[in-house]
């Protein structure tokens, strides 16, 4: 199944591909209708909107509303190559053509013996690695989801903030859904048809998304603010997690990245090996590659 996906195009569905053959038939039936002077022009003409209508409706109106998700396979068009950073090519379903193009994207060009590429959509590296068996270099899509808030060391955080957390301001931010989900055993049941998007990270317990392109989620940065603020920050916003959505002031939106930044510091040292140790093993990985080609 993973293998079939991992070849599939997926996108919204436009509805059935042009048919001529409903609104030849309306015209003919319509000629026959007046010639045979069977009713008026207007009634005839009343038959044959009702008739395009329907043809509408079911084409383009009701696809958009039922937002229905399809996968389809496009031999050799398949064979194109992902880029998220520059893709210079796109894949379309053509209506009235009833058939899928690869077409160079408008203003770009490929130069002899250069690659054609096209996007799989905003993936990050997991996922692409899930799919289709490779990762990006500077993936801009690339996330990193850290246990939830309520997991962090709390004690390690207040320290580097020099401050003691209210473990009443802590329930409210439990209780406004951002310290993230308990930790349960889930059995699976095999029954994936709830899951509506594969571009979404799974992240049932509501981790914290840290994502290349725009860091840590607003939202976490939010409760963040709302915990390091001081009484007089606390009692400014009317104790109201909301309104800690943007910026209070330099001095607590300092405290809340040196939180973050404490929270991912721990996070690294708590895995087996540095980042100095893993760039060390991929490139033993890749000099061997290269060597055995």
């Amino acid at each position: 199944c993973e293998c079939a996906r991992s070849r599939a195009f997926s996108g919204a569905y436009s509805g059935a591909a042009f048919n001529p053959l409903p609104y030849a038939l309306t015209l003919f039936l319509v000629a026959v209708y007046l010639v045979a002077g069977l009713g008026s022009i207007e009634q005839a003409a009343n038959g044959a909107g009702l008739v395009l209508c329907g043809s509408i409706l079911n084409d383009f109106v009701l696809p958009k509303l039922l937002k229905t998700n399809k996968y389809i396979i496009c031999p050799y068009i398949d064979m194109a190559n992902h880029n998220s950073n520059s893709p210079n090519a796109d894949v379309a379903f053509e209506y009235f053509a009833d058939a899928y193009s690869l077409a160079i994207s408008s203003n770009k060009s490929i130069p002899n013996d250069k690659q054609l590429f096209i996007s799989y959509g905003p993936r990050s590296n997991d996922q692409l690695l899930q799919y289709y068996g490779f990762v990006e270099a500077n993936n801009p899509n690339d996330i990193y989801v850290m246990p939830p808030v309520r997991e962090w060391n709390i004690e390690a955080i207040e320290k580097a903030c020099d401050t003691t957390f209210s473990a009443g301001r802590l329930a409210k931010l439990d209780k406004a859904g951002l310290l993230g989900q308990p930790q349960t055993t889930k059995q699976s049941s095999g029954d994936d048809s709830n899951i509506s998007n594969d571009l979404e990270p799974a992240n049932v317990a509501g981790g914290v998304v840290i994502t290349k392109s725009e860091g840590i989620d607003p939202a976490v940065l939010q409760a963040l603010r709302a915990l390091v603020s001081t009484d007089d920050e606390w009692e400014a916003a009317g104790e109201a997690i909301g309104n800690f959505a943007a910026l209070v002031n330099q001095s607590n939106e300092r405290r809340a990245k040196l939180a973050a930044k404490t929270a991912m510091e721990l996070e690294l040292s708590s895995k087996s090996t540095t980042l100095e140790e893993d760039l060390a093993l991929l490139k033993t990985v890749d000099t061997k590659l290269t060597s055995s080609t």
